[in-house]
């Protein structure tokens, strides 16, 4: 009997597998349990669902990978992650477009608010509605990704980052500009 991380391992390899293929609505946890020969219980005693193995993927994949880098800027951040999904551009397509409950796109979006929470910290000291504006971005950037991947990622990924760099902070400077014409 393989060890558990070998099992979890070859689970996570077939849903990468159907998902350069298709959807992950129209992936089911029984072509997965199929095509790795082992049975339900053994998918549910590694995983609730198929949304938590699509979460698990990008957790082991990304995220323990870049936490032991130390980035210069969130830019530096965001600039690996464009990387990682134009190498994996099929499948996190897939991913990104999953709406709902315990979807990647929410998993996603909490796990970069804790990286967007912090230059906001910095910027806006002491503001109520700082978590609206994590959100704002938040938002603004997971559409961005999910636009460029559902277009077939035409753009190489630092051209991407750059854009979305030039609109965060191009839009930030002339609000401040307009702030100050009317102060």
């Amino acid at each position: 009997m393989p060890s558990p991380g070998i099992t979890k391992k070859m689970i996570a390899g077939a849903m990468k597998e159907f998902m350069t293929e298709r959807p992950l609505s129209k992936i089911t946890v029984g072509d997965i349990i199929r095509h790795c020969e082992i049975n339900r219980n053994t998918f549910y005693y590694h995983f609730k669902d198929k949304f938590d193995l699509v979460n698990w993927i990008f957790y082991t994949e990304f995220v323990a990978e870049t936490h032991r880098v130390e980035f210069d800027s969130v830019w530096g951040f965001i600039d690996q992650l464009t990387s990682f999904f134009y190498k994996n551009k099929a499948f996190y397509k897939n991913a990104l477009s999953e709406q709902g409950s315990n979807c990647f796109t929410e998993y996603f979006g909490d796990l970069i608010k804790t990286g967007i929470m912090l230059p906001l910290d910095d910027i806006i000291e002491d503001n109520q509605d700082k978590d609206f504006y994590a959100d704002f971005f938040i938002d603004a950037f997971i559409a961005a990704i999910s636009r460029w991947l559902r277009e077939g990622a035409k753009i190489p990924p630092e051209t991407l980052t750059e854009l979305m760099k030039k609109a965060a902070t191009g839009v930030a400077i002339k609000l401040v500009e307009e702030l100050d014409d009317v102060s």
